[in-house]
Order: structure tokens, then C-alpha cells, then sequence
């Protein structure tokens, strides 16, 4: 009998919170908020989504003094039992990795020392994907190129560097979606001409969007098996997808994108390289 695969697990932090209170990218206005009721009954639906995609799901409060502690891909890298805790570029969500941090110790997962970094140097969650047995690490927005080195210790993993060049996309999961060991969805447009190169040697099979869909932010995406959660999909990515042999679970985040994140966003994954499965 095959051994079945364990569940994937995540984490969501509870919206109650949540609130544009700052604008720290092109997708933020203070001016625009959230509608509490909406937002929280995509955070639900959210949930049950990835429940029923094979996804674990653990839940965590927020906490009033961190509005944006609702996108928590962004606190820290986990795999294996271990995190490496994120170093925020701004003071406004400077806050939430320790608070991650506590929730992770608490729950059984041990922070990598990054004692040794390059001063300076930060790192966010939303930059790092795993695809088969490398990191992609975005920079130049968020994440400093100097992390990079210390990512690749941590998880004895190589790292491909790719730098960021349009603020919208401003964390690498914006313009890259990993499917599996060959496929990815990718936004090439939200990069440089070197980081072009290095992603299409790298991906064998690239379902490539252009800005205008990358935009419907299909590409901050949560892949669990052959399921992919997003929140909007547009038809020429869905047939691609389907002809690929993905079912596609649409689950609208919309009072989320008000504050410039998606579904990875809002979802930690907590073995990104797959080492407990």
C-alpha cells in the first residue's frame, strides 16, 4: 500500500484587524478601505478552499497594532520544522515577524540563527518560492540581494536571484507561481532582461502572463497537488491550466487586493520546500 502524502499546512491570520492604514505600495490607498463583513467572509471562504484542496489549515489572531499581519507569507521562510524569520524593509510591518516568530516557537518549529547577516540586509516571506530543489528569491523592492547568501545557508538550498523592477509587483509571488518540478506561471515583465534569462532556462514549461493578467493577481496563487487556489483566473491562463491537467478553485480575496496582497499572501506556507511531506 502507498504511504499517503501528509496534508499541507498553512497558516492564516485572522482578519479582524485588517485595514489600510498606510501606503507602502502602488495598490494602497487609505482612502479605500476594506469592508469588514467582505473581507471576512473571503478569509472564510479562503479557508474552506484550501481545506478542501488537501491543505491544512491553521488560524492565528491578528493584532490591532499590525493591520497588514493578515499576509503572513511575508513574516518568515518555513521548512522542515524550521523558519527563517523575515527582515521587513519598513517600519510599518516591522513588528510582525516577532509576533510570527512567537506563534511558530510556540507550535513546535525552531528559528534559524541569522546573527551573521550582512548588516542591513532584509529579507521578506513573499520573495522566496521553492521550485524543485532550489529557492527563487525575488530583490530589489522588498528583499536586498544581500539576504540572499543567508537564505541559501539556512536551507542548504541553491538560490536563483531575480530582481524586481515594476513596484506592482513587488514581492516575487506576484510574478511567479511554481506548479511543479517543470511548470510555472509566470509574469516576466516584472523583472530584468538578466532575470529573464536565468527563469527561462530554469522553467521548462512557463505559462507566461502579461502585466494586464498578472494584475488580476492569478499568479499569487496557493498550488496544493493538482488544485490551484486563486482569485481570479483569466480564460487563456484557465485553459492552459486545464490542458495541463490543474483544477482551478476561484476564491475571491477583493478587500484584500485593496491593501496590494493575494491568496499566497494571506497564506504562510509552512513546509515551503516540501521536507515533511
Amino acid at each position: 500500500m502507498i504511504p499517503q502524502a501528509k496534508a499541507r499546512p498553512f497558516l492564516l491570520r485572522d482578519p479582524e484587524h485588517f485595514k489600510v492604514a498606510f501606503e507602502i505600495n502602488p495598490w494602497m490607498s487609505t482612502a479605500e478601505q476594506p469592508d469588514p463583513d467582505k473581507a471576512r467572509q473571503e478569509w472564510d471562504d479562503l479557508a474552506l478552499n484550501l481545506a478542501k484542496a488537501g491543505g491544512t489549515v491553521h488560524s492565528a489572531p491578528s493584532d490591532p497594532d499590525w493591520p497588514d499581519m493578515v499576509f503572513p507569507t511575508d513574516t518568515a521562510v518555513v521548512s522542515g520544522g524550521r523558519f527563517l524569520l523575515s527582515r521587513f524593509s519598513t517600519a510599518d510591518r516591522a513588528g510582525e515577524a516577532r509576533l510570527g516568530a512567537e506563534w511558530l516557537t510556540r507550535n513546535g518549529w525552531t528559528e534559524i540563527p541569522s546573527d551573521d547577516w550582512v548588516p542591513g540586509a532584509h529579507l521578506e516571506g513573499g520573495d522566496v518560492l521553492a521550485f524543485g530543489d532550489k529557492l527563487i528569491a525575488g530583490y530589489g523592492v522588498r528583499t536586498t540581494e544581500e539576504a540572499h547568501a543567508g537564505l541559501a545557508k539556512a536551507f542548504g538550498r541553491e538560490v536563483v536571484p531575480v530582481e524586481l523592477v515594476d513596484p506592482r509587483f513587488y514581492h516575487l509571488d506576484m510574478s511567479v507561481c511554481p506548479l511543479d518540478d517543470r511548470r510555472a506561471i509566470v509574469s516576466p515583465d516584472a523583472w530584468d532582461e538578466a532575470s529573464r534569462a536565468r527563469l527561462a532556462e530554469l522553467v521548462e514549461e512557463p505559462l507566461v502572463v502579461s502585466v494586464e493578467e498578472a494584475m488580476t493577481f492569478c499568479v499569487n496563487s496557493v498550488v496544493i497537488g493538482k488544485t490551484i487556489v486563486m482569485s481570479d483566473c483569466p480564460a487563456r491562463v484557465g485553459r492552459q491550466l486545464e490542458a495541463w491537467g490543474f483544477d482551478v478553485v476561484i476564491s475571491p480575496v477583493g478587500e484584500f487586493i485593496k491593501a496590494g496582497g493575494g491568496i499566497r499572501c494571506m497564506t504562510l506556507d509552512l513546509d515551503l520546500l516540501g521536507e515533511n511531506s
